[in-house]
């Protein structure tokens, strides 16, 4: 009888000293995540102000032609769109940290809704973002979610060495789905777990070389779960596809 008490006593120390080590290994590891994303955030911030501080003094002390003049000055907007679109995420992160988003959904056509959104990338000299329609049927979901979602995902395709991004819009039952897929990197096997995990950022040294938060993913992700939908990731042998799914009508 002593024995059987004390073999329960000893599962259950054991089971709690697991359970213990597991929470401190999490906190480690978020702690980890937050101080990585304060040292990234430091720096995408302080490259782009540097940048637009640099032209800014060399325009005033330097008699430019007008040509260089307008080259500077794209090149000073473009660094200060950065900064703002690294702000915008990190609102965003904090907004669904405080639950202070409200939806606003309205009835989508996908072929207008994504013909604005090739046009806006087009325009940025991303020329080869296919994107291909095959359920035309209007559905409900906030716009300005939407493109955020889809934004994020297109840009992280480029940003990971995609020449190629294809959008496939269609129908399963009473969801539509948009698959995005893409020619780049792709996203290692140990990583795959965690990629929409705030904060999460590879541990490929490669992947590591490029500027980020950790934000984008996770964002995307908590942006498709407010509308009742759902965003899903799955490897390919080139290349990664990411999966949306929105409820029609709801």
């Amino acid at each position: 009888m002593i024995v059987g008490e004390g073999s329960v006593f000893l599962a259950i120390l054991i089971f709690g000293i697991s359970r213990l080590y597991k929470s401190m290994k999490r906190e480690r590891s978020l702690h980890r995540r937050q101080s990585n994303f304060l040292l990234s955030v430091t720096h995408e911030l302080k490259t782009p102000l540097a940048s637009v501080q640099l032209i800014l003094q060399t325009m005033m002390k330097r008699s430019l032609p007008e040509d260089q003049l307008k080259a500077f000055s794209e090149k000073a907007l473009d660094e200060n769109k950065k900064s703002q679109e690294l702000i915008e995420n990190i609102l965003q992160a904090a907004s669904l940290e405080d639950n202070n988003i409200v939806l606003n959904k309205n009835p989508l056509v996908p072929s207008v809704f994504f013909e604005k959104l090739k046009n806006r990338f087009e325009s940025k000299g991303m020329n080869e973002l296919i994107v291909r329609i095959s359920e035309d049927q209007a559905f409900l979901a906030d716009a300005f979610l939407l493109e955020i979602i889809l934004s994020n995902l297109i840009e992280n395709s480029y940003k990971y060495g995609a020449t190629k991004v294809t959008v496939d819009v269609l129908r399963e039952l009473n969801w539509l789905k948009v698959k995005l897929s893409d020619n780049g990197v792709g996203i290692n096997a140990a990583d795959q777990p965690f990629i929409f995990e705030k904060f999460y950022r590879s541990g490929d040294e490669n992947i590591r070389e490029k500027t980020g938060t950790g934000l984008g993913l996770y964002i995307a992700y908590e942006f498709a779960r407010l509308q009742g939908g759902d965003l899903t990731f799955a490897p390919m042998d080139k290349g990664s596809i990411f999966t949306l799914s929105l409820p029609y009508g709801k």
